[in-house]
């Protein structure tokens, strides 16, 4: 197959890394593969270098980007049409919200068959009431003429179909992430053989300082749980517009020596080394690709009840005010930092039940998240929409 991938820009997060992967390994496997791709703003940090480490052939489109800007998406879908026409792939799969747009309208033009991944969604925690519907409304449009719709997750899936009636169920496809896990995993079953003795706990916070990922929660999540922990140490990774306020908040409850701000960092692995607990305060998420890695190298974690973050718990929970307590995790179903903080205290007291947590959390991550996995469903998916539109009719 030709295959064609389009995403918006290769910013710090799971859509990039699941592009740039999807694209070196689809083309490892035999397929001719092409990576359409917008500039990513000085603002946020960049993993274009994980293109150039893959060797991944990529096609810019300078104007495609996250802004809403009239001028330039046409300029982009101008640019993509004209691409699409000249190379005649036999699919284009776009990934996140602008380059599913631009890029679907091209792909409808030209006469491409398309898939959209939904890696979240831009329904909830990031625009007015008003601006949300009518992306929803955007959304219910270009469904009509996509092949194929793919969900991060069986939740994502039931959510786009049942709550915001984006298409049929049966036009979605659940298609979980995979990633490269071996680095993280080595992580895990390391601390497995650790016998640590002291009380030290590292608590770690990792994603994008912008309003959707709720910064400013963690901090206080941090304060609340500083005079009973005095062992406890709290990292923020990342970076992002909301930093001067996570700064001065930092600052406002007397934190500066308990939290560190230490920005993006590339090499994570050293991060969950020394991490015991991963906390994310989201107040929307797809599956978090922070919390899969944190996981796989045998850490504790922290998760909101939002999206698609359920489906990464196993096991049956006992319940808490707040939280539930699960085999691999710790899922908070009312997001509030006293209730964060109640959960981080619970699980600071049972060093053995965290300890078996962050196995049973590496095990899962493992089983559920490898990359042969994603490769093969998406290539299944490919074969289905080909299929369909070549009048073989299949299941998928």
């Amino acid at each position: 197959m030709k295959i064609a991938r389009a995403i918006a820009r290769l910013n710090i997060g799971g859509p990039a890394i699941q592009a740039v992967l999807l694209t070196r390994e689809l083309a490892d496997a035999g397929h001719t593969t092409s990576l359409l791709v917008g500039n990513v703003p000085e603002s946020e940090g960049s993993m274009e270098y994980l293109a150039d480490e893959m060797r991944v052939n990529v096609v810019r489109i300078p104007w495609l980007s996250r802004e809403v800007s009239p001028f330039n998406d046409i300029r982009a879908f101008w640019l993509i049409y004209r691409w699409l026409k000249h190379e005649r792939p036999d699919i284009l799969h776009t990934h996140t919200a602008k380059a599913g747009a631009v890029g679907r309208l091209a792909a409808f033009a030209s006469g491409t068959p398309c898939v959209h991944t939904y890696h979240g969604n831009i329904f909830e925690g990031y625009f007015s009431r008003r601006k949300s519907a009518v992306y929803l409304l955007i959304e219910r449009l270009l469904a009509r003429g996509t092949a194929r719709i793919i969900a991060i997750s069986a939740k994502q899936r039931q959510d786009l179909s049942g709550r915001f009636k984006i298409a049929e169920l049966e036009r979605i496809s659940t298609v979980r992430l995979g990633f490269d896990l071996s680095q993280f995993l080595e992580l895990g079953r390391a601390r497995v053989l650790e016998k640590s003795v002291d009380n030290r706990l590292v608590v770690t916070w990792a994603g994008r300082l912008t309003g959707v990922k709720e910064p400013l929660m963690y901090p206080k999540i941090a304060a609340l749980c500083a005079g009973t922990n005095p062992a406890a140490t709290f990292l923020m990774v990342g970076d992002g517009e909301l930093r001067p306020e996570v700064e001065a908040e930092t600052c406002r409850l007397s934190l500066e020596e308990r939290l560190q701000l230490i920005g993006w960092q590339r090499d994570m692995r050293s991060i969950y080394r020394q991490t015991d607990v991963l906390i994310l305060t989201s107040k929307n998420e797809g599956t978090p690709v922070a919390a899969i890695e944190a996981m796989a190298a045998g850490c504790a974690v922290i998760l909101p009840d939002v999206g698609g973050v359920a489906d990464l718990m196993s096991g049956q929970p006992d319940e808490h005010p707040g939280y539930q307590v699960f085999d691999n995790g710790v899922l908070v179903t009312r997001r509030t930092p006293e209730v964060f903080a109640d959960a981080l205290r619970w699980l600071s007291n049972e060093p053995q039940r965290r300890a078996r947590m962050g196995q049973a959390a590496s095990y899962f991550a493992e089983q559920n998240f490898s990359k042969e996995r994603l490769v093969e469903e998406i290539e299944k998916v490919y074969v289905s929409v080909l299929d369909h539109r070549n009048g073989r009719l299949t299941d998928n």
